[in-house]
């Protein structure tokens, strides 16, 4: 489910150039579990990952059946901009939320893997860093995949 995941977000063209993430130039602005360097340039003097904006995502298995399997992910996004944190919610809602209709969504299909749904679920949250000047919201959603 990480690699799906990681491969469905990445094949979205919008969703990347509003990150700046460009996976083949080592430009990567989606990460599971933790943000990594890959350059000096994209950490503080204390070691923190700066070069915003950013998504961090974890996923946690609900429930593994034999015809489809469960899974909560929740999707933190960090950037330094409110404009550009809206722009990208928008988009990861529309890519992440099959109950909206949108006509240039990704294939469900990864690596012969099904997407069989995903919605927005409940809860969520939404911060403001004063010391470090950065937005962070979270998201939570349900996937189900093809067992």
């Amino acid at each position: 489910m990480n690699i799906t995941f990681f491969q469905y977000l990445t094949s979205d063209e919008k969703l990347s150039e509003l990150l700046d993430h460009y996976p083949f130039e080592y430009k990567l602005k989606i990460f599971f579990g933790r943000p990594q360097a890959f350059s000096k340039e994209q950490l503080n003097e204390k070691g923190s990952f700066i070069d915003y904006p950013y998504i961090v995502y974890n996923v946690v298995p609900l429930s593994q059946r034999e015809v489809a399997n469960e899974h909560r992910v929740q999707v933190t996004l960090v950037t330094a901009d409110e404009q550009q944190l809206n722009d990208i919610t928008s988009r990861l809602i529309e890519l992440l939320d099959f109950k909206k209709k949108v006509n240039d969504r990704p294939s469900n299909i990864v690596n012969n893997q099904i997407i069989l749904n995903s919605q927005l679920m409940t809860g969520g949250s939404f911060l403001f860093h004063e010391n470090e000047k950065v937005f962070e919201q979270n998201q939570y959603y349900l996937i189900t995949l093809k067992g």
